[in-house]
């Protein structure tokens, strides 16, 4: 995302004015797009809707002078149109950022107190992270990479119905994990 995402008094401003002539009926307007756009990347997976949505909001005000406003669009149109632009730069950000977790380093690990190289450190982390979890999430997590190729869909799906969710879900609380380990990892490797 751009480093200039300051919104100006006067882009805000002329959003509101878009949104109703009336401030107090444009703050309602504002309030319930920020939760339509908090909702939409929530359920895209994004561990930051807060932000990504502040973020489509104040892309939308900055090119507000811009924009075709006349026609009979409603206002959400312009913000989903910026969101889906937004969903995938942080996808992009996320896959140059991501640590992969990889289960086959979990199971049958060999013990060791101080890792020497860069992969024993990261192996050494993954386990400190991993057991930091709560157990439900750790067997969750286990389970959901234990499986690849074609075996991990009909795997996946096997799962979320023994959890009782719909595969969704189960993705959506994979992306929270993963994101909860990313940091972690993170972390764990900057002290080694």
């Amino acid at each position: 995302m751009p480093k200039d995402n300051v919104l100006t008094q006067e882009d805000f401003d002329a959003l509101l004015h878009w949104f109703a002539p009336d401030r107090e009926k444009a703050g309602a307007k504002y309030e319930e797009i920020r939760n339509g756009l908090i909702r939409y990347f929530y359920f895209k997976g994004c561990a930051e809707a807060e932000a990504l949505a502040d973020e489509t909001i104040n892309r939308v005000a900055r090119k507000l002078s811009v924009l075709n406003i006349d026609n009979d669009n409603k206002h959400i149109t312009y913000f989903y149109g910026f969101a889906a632009k937004i969903h995938l730069e942080y996808r992009n950000r996320l896959e140059k950022t991501t640590v992969e977790f990889q289960p086959n380093l979990h199971q049958g690990a060999e013990e060791t107190s101080q890792p020497d190289n860069r992969s024993e450190n990261k192996h050494f982390c993954l386990e400190e992270c991993l057991a930091k979890l709560p157990a439900p999430d750790r067997e969750l997590v286990v389970q959901y990479f234990s499986k690849e190729k074609k075996e991990k869909f009909e795997h996946r799906r096997q799962l979320a119905e023994k959890l009782q969710i719909n595969v969704g879900t189960m993705h959506v609380r994979i992306h929270r994990l993963k994101a909860a380990l990313k940091t972690c990892l993170e972390r764990c490797l900057k002290g080694k």
